[in-house]
């Protein structure tokens, strides 16, 4: 029986990581001959230079920073995993009672430029703030700034889960979430360089093929009390609060979709939101991603493109 093939995986410590968990605690990328190493990083940045100078062969974050990366190095950056569409909430200090009482203070973001700063921006527009009444601080990843928070350093900034229920429910105020304003839009993927995808399809193949398995895993009814008891476990939080991760991230409308399937209308709506932002990306959405690894491993019969189907 040949070596499990080593593939290096750098994602964000958030519960959206969960199918990446579950495939390594269950054995599950084992199986699929893998041996895969589990990198948390501290920021976008982090991650997204690990995947272009090779340290990383698959990364998984907010699809808004694969487009801004690729239009910014010319490397070929391509998502090619699904994952959750939210939720994202904007979440400040209880003295903060709207998202207009922002203006002229100082918000924690991952990274300027790209990431949940996208959505942000357009929570800020919606209430009549322009880009520069704010201060954007990065301070890297989501549990990074939930610590800025709790500590009084940032006024407010975007939690993903399990944090932006543990602030809610120790006295911060939730003034807007993503799903409010772009119910659909593609929160998190998996993405690698397009070579590596090309010439080491085999392996892109047993990844997808292990996280399906895992998402299969979480998705049944009787797995409910294993699934938080993980959550529970990983993020050292309580039951109650490990349910309400677990059925955001299994939603059938906002979370995993089972087939860890990329929808091509979301990442349509993360370039048109940068369009809208003044920051438009340098080719067609379709050029940002490919569905060939799903037509291989799911029979689906998809050939890389959203107008290809």
């Amino acid at each position: 029986m040949p070596e499990p093939a080593p593939i290096r995986v750098c994602t964000f410590a958030g519960a959206s990581s969960l199918p990446l968990f579950v495939a390594a605690e269950r054995g599950l990328f084992t199986a699929a001959g893998l041996d895969v190493e589990l990198v948390a990083t501290r920021s976008s940045d982090e991650l997204m230079s690990g995947l272009l100078d090779g340290r990383f062969e698959i990364v998984h974050a907010a699809p808004d920073n694969f487009v801004a990366w690729r239009d910014r190095t010319g490397a070929e950056i391509t998502a090619w995993i699904g994952g959750t569409s939210g939720p994202v909430a904007l979440v400040a200090a209880p003295e903060v009672a709207t998202v207009g009482d922002l203006r002229g203070r100082e918000i924690a973001v991952d990274a300027a430029a790209s990431g949940f700063v996208s959505v942000l921006r357009k929570i800020l527009r919606g209430a009549g703030l322009a880009a520069d009444d704010v201060t954007f601080a990065p301070l890297g990843a989501t549990n990074l700034r939930f610590e800025a928070l709790r500590e009084g350093r940032t006024a407010a900034t975007m939690l993903t889960l399990p944090w932006s229920i543990l602030a809610a429910e120790t006295g911060f105020r939730v003034l807007a979430t993503q799903h409010e304003i772009l119910p659909r839009l593609q929160g998190s993927c998996g993405a690698s360089l397009a070579g590596w995808l090309r010439d080491r399809a085999p392996l892109a193949d047993a990844y997808l093929r292990a996280i399906v398995a895992a998402l299969t895993w979480a998705y049944r009814p009787d797995r409910e009390d294993a699934v938080r008891r993980l959550i529970a476990e990983r993020y050292q939080i309580e039951t109650r609060h490990a349910e309400a991760v677990r059925a955001a991230l299994l939603d059938p409308v906002a979370g995993w979709p089972p087939s860890a399937y990329i929808d091509p209308v979301g990442l349509e709506l993360v370039c048109a939101l940068r369009t809208e932002n003044g920051a438009p990306p340098g080719a067609p959405p379709a050029a940002y991603y490919t569905l060939e690894p799903y037509g291989r491993v799911l029979g689906l019969g998809l050939t890389g493109t959203a107008d290809q189907g």
